[in-house]
């Protein structure tokens, strides 16, 4: 009875436990697989035993253990047909030393931001073992969206600094990881995509990239492009912080220390400040008349532009804007005025449609986790895979998968794991 127990609880099929043992780290199952009285191939029951042998397997934790499996397996010879077998087992591949829940794991396991020496340790296997899995997993892009967002991010991998992210705006998925922003490499990218995939896109999100820019002119011509708030709202806080560290220069050094510790009140909105902030904003603005005409500009920018309810009406605010800009003579401005001037339509598009590059941060936050728990990664193509893994990509939903990994079994003898 205690035996049957053991069998129902390990879940091993055609095979017998008989002793469990374990230690403050391992937990060891003695097992044999069950006797064979006919052969495979030709039904008879004239075989015989060839040898016995032992085989050490790789198990999921057991007891809050590691587990190992002393699995004794019987070759047999039939004399009819003189060939040589074992009875197959379905919780391991032939000539591996990992259970298929094992293998489970792990795969399931790159979902986290842990690095492969992590999962490593954890299911006791070695880093390249983790390493060949993960090379087994085939990954490719998803459709093309309606919404599309693309940025870069400091990746530091493939022998490139910055690589190049592609989302879906609607719902937060991963397109691809491009390896990098190269204009000539994200060109040689898009071109491969059928042009009537292209044209399903709608909405282009992007910061203030002329890279970015050049692609969405030659490859979504018909898509309307928006401009990330962040990017050119921080065009207004860079404005100002250039003014504020002008100024700070020629100041006493303990007024310089006090100029730099309180420079993120310059950058909040008025609105938003305590009475207390308020006060010491205004000593700051008193001592400089640029400073206190920066800090006008900026809550300017706020308060008239930024609340404006469409594309329209923003479009004469900016101008607006501009224009008193030009009036103040801040040569700390002049780029801003630029930028603005050269990306006005994109713009004023995003009063019309609320689409950001949120998201994409957002997954950028849980790039650099990754990264750091990995300590970087110079395989580009190990590092997109976590990626892809990492932000919610779903295993084995693909038409010819039984169960959510797939046949396991198959994807061992394959040499080769689907991720859709």
């Amino acid at each position: 009875m205690q035996e049957n127990n053991n069998i129902n609880v390990l879940g091993l099929k055609d095979v017998t436990v008989t002793k469990l043992e374990e230690d403050n780290e391992f937990v060891y199952v003695h097992a044999y697989v069950d006797k064979m009285d006919t052969c495979p191939h030709c039904g008879s029951n004239k075989i015989w035993v060839h040898d016995h042998r032992i085989h050490n397997i790789r198990d999921t934790h057991l007891r809050g253990k590691k587990c190992i499996i002393h699995l004794k397996k019987t070759r047999y010879n039939c004399k009819s047909c003189h060939k040589r077998f074992e009875r197959k087992l379905d919780f391991v591949a032939k000539k591996h030393t990992i259970t298929l829940r094992l293998l489970e794991c792990i795969v399931r396991d790159f979902n986290s931001v842990h690095s492969i020496s992590s999962i490593a340790k954890n299911f006791n296997v070695s880093n390249s073992m983790v390493s060949r899995i993960l090379d087994l997993i085939y990954t490719h892009r998803l459709a093309l969206p309606e919404v599309l967002c693309i940025d870069e991010f400091k990746g530091d991998s493939g022998n490139y600094k910055y690589q190049c992210s592609l989302l879906d705006g609607s719902t937060h998925s991963v397109i691809d990881i491009l390896p990098t922003r190269n204009i000539n490499i994200l060109s040689d990218y898009f071109k491969r995509i059928p042009k009537i995939e292209r044209d399903k896109v709608k909405f282009f999100v992007s910061d203030m990239s002329k890279t970015f820019k050049s692609i969405k002119n030659r490859f979504f011509k018909n898509a309307i492009h928006i401009t990330d708030k962040y990017h050119f709202i921080r065009q207004v806080q860079w404005a100002l912080e250039n003014v504020r560290k002008r100024i700070q220069k020629n100041m006493p050094r303990k007024l310089r220390i006090y100029f730099k510790k309180s420079k993120s009140l310059l950058v909040e909105p008025a609105s938003k400040l305590t009475s207390e902030e308020a006060t010491m904003v205004s000593i700051m603005l008193d001592l400089s008349e640029d400073l206190k005409l920066a800090y006008r500009a900026k809550e300017l920018f706020y308060e008239y532009f930024l609340t404006q309810p469409n594309s329209i009406r923003a479009g004469k605010a900016l101008n607006e804007w501009i224009r008193r800009i030009n009036e103040s003579k801040l040569k700390e401005f002049n780029a801003c005025k630029s930028a603005f001037t050269n990306w006005f339509e994109e713009i004023c598009n995003s009063f019309d449609y609320m689409f950001t590059n949120g998201p994409l941060e957002g997954t950028h936050t849980k790039i650099k986790t990754l990264k750091r728990n990995c300590f970087g990664m110079k395989n580009f193509g190990r590092f997109r895979k976590r990626i892809m893994l990492c932000c919610k990509w779903q295993i084995g939903k693909q038409e010819n998968f039984r169960k959510p990994l797939g046949v396991l079994f198959a994807m061992l003898k394959n040499m080769i794991f689907h991720i859709v």
